[in-house]
C-alpha cells in the first residue's frame, strides 16, 4: 500500500456541500462522468464524511432514499432544494416542503436569478440546450426590492431555513444580494449562511464584499472551478482566506461537468492546490471538514 500523503490527509473527513446529482436535467444532457452509487465508494475510500447533492432543476430530496439503497456505506448523503422558478422560486412553501422531505440545504436561485441572467451565467447554457427555456422570462428573481432592500419574502425564507435546522447558500445571487442576506442572518442570529462561490463568473464579488460578508458571520465558498485552469490563481484564494480567516472559509468540489472526476478527486486537487500555495494543513482541513460540518449542523 502506498504511503499516505498530505493530500490524502486533507480529504479525510471532508464534507462536500456542493455536488451536482447525475441525472439533473436530462437522461442525456449535462450527465456526470459517474452516478452517485459509483462515486460514493470512491469518496468512502478517500475517507470523506458527507456530501450534499444539489440540482439546478428538481429538489434532490426525493432521490436520497433510493441512492442510500444503492450505496449503504458510511459517507452521509443529504438532499437540497434550489429555489429556481419551476419549483416556486422564492416561496417559503417550497422551503417548508423541502424541510419535510429531509433537505439539509437550501440554495437561493441559480439560473432563475436576475443576476445570473444579467451576467450570462448558467441560464445561457440551458437556453442553448432546451428549445422552450426563456431566460428573459425565467431569470428574473431577486431578493432585493426596488429600493435595494431585502424583500419580506426573502427575510421569511431566511427565518424558515433557520427554524427548520438547514443551511442556506446564496446560489447565483449578486454579491449585493448576498450581503443583504448575510446582514439579515446576522441580525436574527442565524450563522449557517454560505456565500456561494463569490469569485465565480456568475457572481463576480470584489474582495471587499467577501471580507464584509465574512465579518457578518457568513461562510465563504471556494470551489474547484474557482481555481481550475484559466481561472483564479490558488495564491489569490489563499490570500483571501488569510484575510477572512480559515474559520470563515469552505472548500467544495462543485462537481458538475461530464469530464470531471469524482467529487473526492476534485476536492483533493483543490485542497492540494491551496496547500501548495501556502495554506496550512490545519487551515485547509478546517475549511474542508469542520466548517461545512458546522453549516449542516453535524456534531
Amino acid at each position: 500500500m502506498a504511503a499516505e500523503t498530505v493530500y490524502d490527509r486533507l480529504v479525510r473527513d471532508a464534507v462536500d456541500l456542493h455536488c451536482h446529482i447525475d441525472v439533473e436535467f436530462s437522461q442525456t444532457l449535462f450527465r456526470k462522468a459517474a452516478s452517485e452509487w459509483e462515486w460514493l465508494p470512491v469518496a468512502e475510500d478517500a475517507g470523506m464524511r458527507a456530501v450534499v447533492l444539489k440540482s439546478h432543476l428538481w429538489p434532490t430530496t426525493t432521490a436520497i432514499p433510493y441512492i442510500r439503497e444503492l450505496y449503504q456505506g458510511p459517507v452521509e448523503v443529504y438532499g437540497s432544494i434550489t429555489l429556481n422558478s419551476h419549483v416556486g422560486g422564492l416561496d417559503p412553501f417550497a422551503v417548508e416542503a423541502a424541510a419535510h422531505l429531509g433537505a439539509k440545504a437550501v440554495f437561493m436561485p441559480t439560473w432563475s436569478s436576475r443576476n445570473d441572467a444579467e451576467r450570462g451565467g448558467f441560464g445561457k447554457r440551458l437556453g442553448d440546450a432546451f428549445e422552450h427555456f426563456d431566460h428573459q422570462r425565467l431569470g428574473v428573481l431577486s431578493v432585493l426590492d426596488e429600493d435595494e432592500r431585502l424583500t419580506d419574502v426573502a427575510s421569511e425564507i431566511i427565518r424558515l431555513v433557520a427554524e427548520k435546522d438547514m443551511m442556506l447558500s446564496t446560489g447565483h445571487l449578486s454579491w449585493r444580494e448576498s450581503l443583504a442576506i448575510a446582514e439579515e442572518a446576522h441580525r436574527i442570529g442565524f450563522d449557517r449562511v454560505l456565500c456561494g462561490h463569490p469569485l465565480s463568473g456568475s457572481v463576480g464579488a470584489p474582495h471587499d464584499a467577501v471580507r464584509e460578508a465574512a465579518k457578518l458571520g457568513a461562510y465563504i465558498e471556494f470551489c474547484w472551478p474557482t481555481i481550475s485552469p484559466g481561472r483564479h490563481d490558488p495564491a489569490e484564494v489563499v490570500g483571501l482566506v488569510g484575510e477572512i480567516g480559515a474559520e470563515r472559509a469552505v472548500f467544495t468540489s462543485d462537481f458538475f461537468g461530464g469530464s470531471n472526476p469524482s467529487p473526492s478527486a476534485l476536492l483533493r486537487m483543490l485542497l492540494g492546490a491551496v496547500y501548495d500555495a501556502g495554506l496550512s494543513e490545519d487551515a485547509v482541513r478546517r475549511a474542508a471538514s469542520d466548517n461545512p460540518a458546522a453549516l449542516l449542523g453535524l456534531t
